[in-house]
């Protein structure tokens, strides 16, 4: 049977979106990691400094969750789920490219390897 265009099209969108996809997030997880370096990596005598800055900011987060919840919860949750929209994209091509690939699991045949004895002593190669 001939693949239509709505099936041709799919099995080309999915590992493109797949692919396009996996290049943001890479970027993304690359800045980040750049970012963290960055940060981690700053001479001992400036080291002192950042305690500090990471205090003040984990008591600014703290306060803004105590004061109000739902606003806190809702801001965290955009943040994430603007964060990892290329996982979404990722989600998406392989959904595509599993309807695409025809399944050859079934057309093979089933062999009989009978039951293993694991307590029998002989070679795996007979």
């Amino acid at each position: 049977m001939q693949p239509t265009f709505f099936e041709h099209a799919k099995s080309i969108a999915g590992p493109a979106l797949i692919g396009l996809g996996i290049l943001v997030l890479h970027e993304k997880l690359d800045g980040a990691a750049t970012h963290l370096n960055h940060l981690l990596g700053t001479i001992p005598g400036n080291a002192v400094g950042v305690l500090p800055t990471f205090i003040l900011a984990a008591s600014r987060v703290l306060r803004a969750h105590a004061s109000d919840h739902q606003r806190f919860l809702r801001g965290f949750l955009q943040h994430v789920l603007v964060s990892s929209w290329p996982l979404l994209l990722v989600i998406i091509g392989t959904i595509l490219s599993q309807d695409a690939i025809p399944d050859k699991a079934e057309a093979l045949p089933k062999k009989d390897r009978g039951l293993v004895d694991p307590a029998a002593v002989r070679s795996t190669l007979d």
